[in-house]
C-alpha cells in the first residue's frame, strides 16, 4: 500500500475508535538527564522493531529493501521501499546530494528525492509529509523509510521531534552533556549530535563510532567517514527512531492499558527524559510534559498543512 493510500486508511482507523499504536529541548539540545530509560541513566534507551499501522512490520508495499548509505553503513537496511519498487542506490560518500537544504541529506536529501545522490527509488510518489517548506520537508524520504524499517506508528512524530531537537539542522549539537562525560571521551564527544539529536554516550548510535570506539563526529560530506558519521541523516534518523520504538515498547510492558495515541506520545517523552519520566498512560513528569507539550504543538502545524490526520 502506497504511503499516500495508507494515510487514507489511517484516517479510517484514527476516527473510527482504531487508533495508531507508537520523541531533547529546542535548538538541537537533547538533555535527557532526568530518569532512568532502559539500560540507560537519562536520555534514551535503545530500541528495535515495533507495530505500524501502515502495512505491519515490513514496508508499506513490496519492494526491493533500500540500499545502504555509503559505503560501510548498514543502518536503512532491513525495509522495503515505502512506497515499492526497486530500491534506489545508495549514494557515495562524496555525494553532495544538490538540492537538499541544510547541506544536503544522504538519503533522499530534496525533499522526496530528485537530488543527486538520493534514494528517490524509496519513496512514495506523493510526499504525505509535505508541508510545501523546504527545509521543513528536506528529510521526509529517510523518515517514512526508518519508521517503516523499525515499525514506528506516526513518522509525522518523527518530522515534529527534528523541528524540537535541532530545527532541521543537520550539524547540531546540544549544549549539554545529557548522561555526563563518558569515560575517556572528551565532554565535546558526549553531546547530543544532529537532527534527531543522538546521543552516543546514552549507549545510542553503535554504528557511529570511529575504530578506537569513540564517536564518529566526521561533517565532511565527502570523506569516507561521512558513511557512518553521527551526522549523517541517514544514521542520526535510523538511531533515533529505533530509540523511540524501543522506548514505547519498554512504556506498553509497563502501562499495559493505555491507548495507541497515548503510547504515541510516552514514547516521545521518554525520548526526552527517559521512561522513569513516564508516570502512566498519558502522565508525564513536569520536564517530559513540556517537551509532549511542544511535539504536539509543532504536530499539529505539520499535520495542518501536508493534510495528515491529527488526532492528537
Amino acid at each position: 500500500m502506497p504511503w499516500q493510500s495508507s494515510v487514507r486508511v489511517r484516517i479510517g482507523f484514527l476516527f473510527a475508535g482504531a487508533l495508531c499504536a507508537a520523541c531533547g529541548s529546542d535548538s538541537g539540545a537533547d538533555v535527557g538527564n532526568a530518569g532512568a530509560s532502559g539500560s540507560v541513566a537519562g536520555a534514551h534507551s535503545a530500541g528495535s522493531a515495533g507495530a505500524t499501522i501502515f502495512g505491519g512490520g515490513g514496508a508499506a508495499t513490496a519492494g526491493a529493501s533500500n540500499t545502504t548509505s555509503g559505503a560501510g553503513a548498514s543502518n536503512t537496511g532491513g525495509g522495503a521501499g515505502a512506497s515499492g519498487g526497486a530500491g534506489g542506490a545508495a549514494p557515495s560518500a562524496g555525494a553532495t546530494n544538490g538540492g537538499a537544504t541544510n547541506g544536503g541529506a544522504a538519503n533522499g536529501g530534496a525533499a522526496n528525492g530528485g537530488a543527486a545522490g538520493s534514494s528517490s527509488g524509496n519513496c512514495p510518489a506523493v510526499d504525505p509529509l509535505k508541508t510545501n517548506n523546504a527545509k521543513q520537508d528536506a528529510y521526509d524520504c529517510a523518515i517514512l523509510q526508518v519508521s517503516t524499517k523499525w515499525g514506528m506508528p506516526d513518522p509525522m512524530i518523527v518530522k515534529s521531534q527534528i523541528q524540537q531537537e535541532s530545527s532541521f539542522q543537520i550539524f547540531a549539537t546540544s549544549g549539554d552533556s545529557p548522561c555526563g562525560t563518558m569515560q575517556g571521551w572528551t565532554d565535546a564527544e558526549s553531546k547530543s549530535f544532529g537532527l534527531i539529536q543522538t546521543t552516543p554516550a546514552c549507549g545510542e548510535a553503535l554504528t557511529a563510532r570511529l575504530p578506537n570506539g569513540h564517536p564518529n563526529l566526521t561533517q565532511d560530506m565527502a570523506a569516507a567517514l561521512w558513511s557512518n558519521s553521527v551526522f549523517n541523516p541517514t544514521i542520526n534518523l535510523d538511531e533515533g527512531v529505533k530509540t523511540d520504538v524501543d522506548n514505547m515498547k519498554e512504556l506498553k510492558k509497563k502501562y499495559t492499558t493505555c491507548t495507541a495515541i497515548q503510547y504515541n506520545m510516552m514514547a516521545a517523552g521518554a525520548f526526552n527524559s527517559g521512561t522513569g519520566a513516564i508516570t502512566g498512560c498519558g502522565g508525564y513528569n513536569a520536564r517530559a510534559q513540556m517537551y509532549v507539550t511542544a511535539i504536539t504543538s509543532h504536530y499539529h502545524q505539520f499535520a495542518k498543512a501536508a493534510g495528515w490526520p491529527d488526532p492528537y
